[in-house]
């Protein structure tokens, strides 16, 4: 009781819930067109396993770099005002040391509800303000993921085929500046710049079914509770640790109780036996 009381630290818990979202966002910008085209626009799509991510070495090792976490989780040891460790060089926790171990990863909880697929993160510290915000800079680590490093098999594809109309519409261009000489006929312009318009009008096709395609696969999430700065501690469970302690101890006194008294009857009956047995022999 007194371990709980004056020694635990206290911990508070800042949760967050987000709904990940596969909205073709991209189906605006197209305008009609979408509709012109022979594809289906379900809402269906592949999305990013965001929880994966949340989940991931390479985001525990983007908060541990960015938001100096070794110095926070290692206070003791950390002399912030001259930026130096206060041990030696073998001694000090390093980012390997600190992914290995799940520095992060036991701080950083994240679990999804297969029912309703909302995902819930939360952070432990003994900051409440700490842990509401280190959530907030998880979330705009997964921001900047999806919109700038995550890249769907529809995006390369969108991708391979701009390079392709850019080609091509080179190649129309080159034949329709053409004129005939004597060695380049203008039967054989007109059959080059045929062809050359053929390519471009099927490439430019396959470039709207791409991105239509790279819309409908946008991975995005809505943050249905924002962190809070939590003011109720989430550990440790106090009263729980002190009733459970009072009742195992009072169990431990009644079997301690017993067993002594038990112990004494054993004492007793051996000395009365020893006591019965020494008058028969004097006898």
């Amino acid at each position: 009781v007194f371990w709980t009381l004056f020694i635990l630290p206290v911990i508070f818990k800042s949760d967050a819930v987000l709904l990940p979202t596969e909205q073709p966002g991209g189906m605006s910008r197209l305008g009609g067109l979408a509709g012109m085209l022979p594809i289906d626009l379900g809402g269906g799509g592949k999305s990013v396993n965001i929880v994966n991510f949340l989940q991931s070495r390479d985001l525990q090792q983007r908060l541990i770099e960015k938001y100096d976490l070794l110095a926070h989780f290692n206070p003791d040891i950390w002399d912030g005002e001259n930026r130096r460790w206060l041990v030696d060089e073998a001694e000090q926790p390093s980012l390997v040391k600190a992914l290995q171990s799940g520095l992060v990863g036991n701080t950083l909880s994240v679990s999804q509800a297969r029912d309703t697929g909302l995902i819930t993160i939360s952070w432990q510290d003994q900051d409440p303000a700490f842990a509401a915000a280190m959530l907030k800079r998880v979330i705009a680590e997964l921001n900047h993921f999806l919109d700038h490093e995550y890249e769907t098999d529809a995006k390369r594809e969108r991708e391979f085929i701009e390079r392709q109309v850019v080609s091509a519409t080179k190649e129309l261009e080159h034949w329709e500046q053409q004129v005939p000489t004597q060695e380049l006929t203008m039967t054989k312009i007109q059959r080059e710049r045929a062809a050359s318009q053929a390519v471009y009008s099927e490439l430019r096709k396959q470039l709207e079914l791409a991105k239509i395609t790279e819309a409908k696969e946008v991975a995005r999430f809505k943050v249905l509770d924002s962190p809070l700065i939590p003011e109720i501690r989430s550990s440790p469970k106090r009263t729980m640790i002190c009733a459970v302690t009072i009742v195992a101890s009072g169990m431990l006194a009644v079997f301690l109780v017993f067993g002594r008294h038990a112990i004494l009857n054993m004492r007793n009956r051996q000395e009365t036996t020893g006591a019965t047995a020494s008058s028969g022999g004097r006898d």
